[in-house]
Formats: structure tokens, sequence, C-alpha cells
């Protein structure tokens, strides 16, 4: 074991608790965060006040990005050093494995890739952070849309920041367990098992990445994967604030660019993992696609009809409620995939699924609190959005663009449908066909 390879006086333990303290500061952070911009999106602030709040907002994110990078750097550490005392290490590295393999063992298991997906929330968080202060080579206009966006926007992102961070923090109130922790030891994983609990035991060898996961596209297929499902996060989170802000139409501008980049790199993760699935698993067809795959192809085509809605609504000030609900039922449905892989629902059904570890619960909440954010908000302001002056010719352009997007709406409704049929038999037998 290469323990010679960790920072001079920091022991294995060490690194471990520095590693939970770093989570659970990130945590706070994020809370925190989300409270100072709810705070700052408030009417009736004066300038002054708002700034005020918004500095605590934007210290909040990024002492919560700073925990995060710390938290990484030491699971890292731990996987790289062979640290097989922690279970993350011990069930997904081995001795055995090249470099590659160590380094992107970091997002193989289900706590890892959730720290994956909150290393890129944190980044996109701070991108935006710095889209809202950039004011050179811009118009008033464009200033003017930032700061009317910039609070209720990294509101709503420190709202899921801080649901995925739940779902990592390992903390146990009374009987109830929040989140899977990736620094938990062999020991604390399995109490009842007599060889784990002597003291100093630490294993010679891990268990080492699934077969199937050695292979050159898990170093950049999942990363890739997750920002893209972090990009899609910000057109929900512009908007979430147009509706909250009453900025029905004026949403769409700033929203664009983030959308267009997120759906590029989405469809690009999307088919690095089609390409992987058919030299691995030899699929044969799309249809026959493992179930957790059809669930990620979901949110892009919703998003894509979501952006032609969004394109007709700046181009004919029109289309705009088209435009709100796809983009929030395109981030839904990246909380729905995520509940399908992690939730162990699919576990019978699906290659991709995680072992269950317990987040049944906290997944479901993560769903109902997006689909309850933003169409709660979509019809509790639905008598206020306004009405276009006269529809589009129906054989204008933009007609038969909404029924692309119509069509292509339908299309990921038919995918996912077909991919819950596990779920909904459940509704009828124990054991229902796949």
């Amino acid at each position: 074991r290469r323990t010679a390879a960790l920072p001079h006086r920091c022991t294995p333990q060490m690194l471990g608790l520095i590693g939970e303290l770093a989570l659970f500061v990130a945590f706070a952070a994020a809370i925190a965060s989300g409270v100072a911009y709810v705070l700052a999106s408030r009417d009736r602030l004066t300038p002054t006040e708002a700034l005020q709040y918004k500095r605590l907002g934007r210290g909040g994110w990024l002492a919560s990005l700073g925990a995060t990078v710390g938290a990484s750097v030491i699971l890292w550490t731990l996987l790289l050093t062979e640290q097989y005392q922690y279970h993350y290490v011990y069930s997904q590295t081995s001795s055995a494995m090249p470099f590659r393999y160590q380094f992107s063992a970091f997002w193989a298991g289900q706590d890892g890739s959730f720290m994956l997906w909150i290393l890129m929330t944190g980044a996109v968080g701070a991108s935006v952070l710095w889209w809202s202060t950039r004011r050179a080579g811009i118009t008033a206009a464009s200033v003017k849309a930032r700061e009317t966006f910039a609070a209720p926007v990294m509101a709503v992102c420190a709202l899921c920041l801080g649901f995925l961070l739940s779902m990592v923090i390992g903390l146990k109130i009374g009987g109830i367990q929040i989140g899977a922790s990736p620094f938990i030891t062999l020991a604390e994983k399995f109490p009842d098992a007599p060889i784990v609990q002597q003291a100093g035991y630490v294993p010679q060898d891990g268990q080492g990445l699934n077969d199937l996961l050695q292979n050159p596209w898990m170093t950049i297929h999942p990363p890739t994967l997750f920002v893209g499902f972090t990009m899609m996060m910000v057109p929900f989170a512009f908007a979430v604030a147009g509706l909250w802000q009453r900025q029905y139409t004026q949403w769409v501008q700033p929203a664009l660019p983030w959308t267009l980049v997120g759906l590029g790199v989405l469809g690009l993760g999307i088919m690095m993992g089609g390409y992987w699935a058919y030299i691995t698993l030899s699929f044969g067809g799309w249809w026959a696609w493992d179930p957790v795959e059809n669930s990620s192809l979901v949110p892009w085509l919703i998003g894509v009809a979501a952006l032609h809605a969004m394109l007709v609504q700046k181009k004919t000030s029109g289309g705009h409620k088209a435009a709100l609900l796809l983009t929030v039922a395109a981030f839904a449905f990246v909380s729905y995939s995520t509940f399908l892989t992690r939730s162990g629902i699919l576990g019978d059904v699906s290659v991709h699924s995680f072992v269950d570890l317990g987040l049944y619960n906290q997944l479901l909440l993560f769903i109902l609190s997006i689909i309850g954010l933003g169409f709660g908000l979509f019809f509790y302001r639905y008598r206020d959005l306004p009405k276009p002056a006269a529809p589009p010719a129906t054989l204008s352009r933009e007609s038969f663009i909404f029924m692309g997007a119509l069509t292509l709406a339908l299309t990921g409704l038919v995918i996912i449908l077909g991919t819950s049929a596990p779920i909904f038999g459940r509704i009828f037998r124990d054991t229902p066909a796949a």
C-alpha cells in the first residue's frame, strides 16, 4: 500500500475525519447561501440591503465550493494511496488497476458520483456568479437582467446543491439516516463483522472496479454526463426566477446560452454512453438499451423541445407558457432519472442501477421539491401570464417549430413511460416483467 504518499503527519483516519467535516461545512454553507439569496430576492429592499445579502450568498456559495473541493481532494488521495480501511476505497479500487481507473473510481460508486455531481454544481454555480457580476462589453439591458435574476437564480441553485450535499453527509439524527458518506470505514459499514473490528485491520487489497467499468470511456463519459445534468439546472433556475419575479418573458434571453451549452454537453455524454454500451454490452439496438440510458435521453429530448419554444418566444413574444413548462419538465426528468438510477427501484432490471444506500426517501423528496417548485409556481402565476395578441398562422414557421417541439416532448414521455414500466407493474404484482 502506498501510504507513504499521504501528506506529512496526516494519518488516513485524520483525512477521513477532515473529509466528513468538509462535507458538513459545505452543506451548512449551501443552506446559508440559499437563505441569503432568498432574502436578497425580496421586494422593497434598498439597493444596499440587497447587495449585502448577495455578498453573504456569494460568500456561502464559494465556501461550499471550497469545502467540496477539499473533500474531493481527500477522497482522491484515499483512492490513489489505496487506503482499503475505507469502504468506498475497498469496494472500488485494487492494487492491480491502472492509474486511470483508480482516478475514475472517484465516480464509480453511488456516493462518489454524487460527489462528482456536487463538484460540478459548485463550479457551474460559480460560473453563474461570474456571469452575474460581469459588466464589461454588455448592454445596459443585459446589466439590468443580471441584477434582476442573479439572486433568485442562485437561490434555486443553492436548493439543488443543498439536496445533493444531503445525499453524502452521512448524518444520523435519532433513528433517521441522512445521506451516505464516502468516508465511512469498513468497521462502520460492517459493525457485525468480527474481522474488520480488529484494531488496525486493513485489507491487503480491494475488490476493484466492475469489469464492465474498466473501459477507457469510464474516464470521460460520467463527468461529461454530469456536466450536462448540472447545466440543465441553470435554465430551470431561470424559469423559476422568471415566475418568482414575474419576469415571464425576460428570463429567456439570459437562459438561452446556458440551455444551448447544457444540451450540447448532455447530448455528447449520451452518445458516449451509447457507444460504450454497444461495444461493452452488445445491446444491439437503441430500444434494447438499459433503462437508465433511456432515462438520461428523456431530459435531453424535453430540453431540445424547450429550446425551440424559447427561440419562438424570443422571436415572437409568444409561446412563453410552453417554454416555461418544458424547461421545468426537462430538469424534473433529470431528478427522476437520478431516482431511477440510485433508489434501487430498478436494481433487478438495470445493469447501471446503484446499490440502494437508503436514499429512497431523500431522492423522492428531491423530485417532489423540484416538481412542486417549478410546476407549483407556474400554476400559481398562471392567471398573470401574458396572452399573445393572436395565435400564429397554421402554416407559419413558429407553428411548425411548436409541432416539432411537441413531437419531441411526446416521444420523451413515451420513452419514460416504457422505462418506468417495472415500477408501474408493482402495482399489480410483486415480481413484474422487466
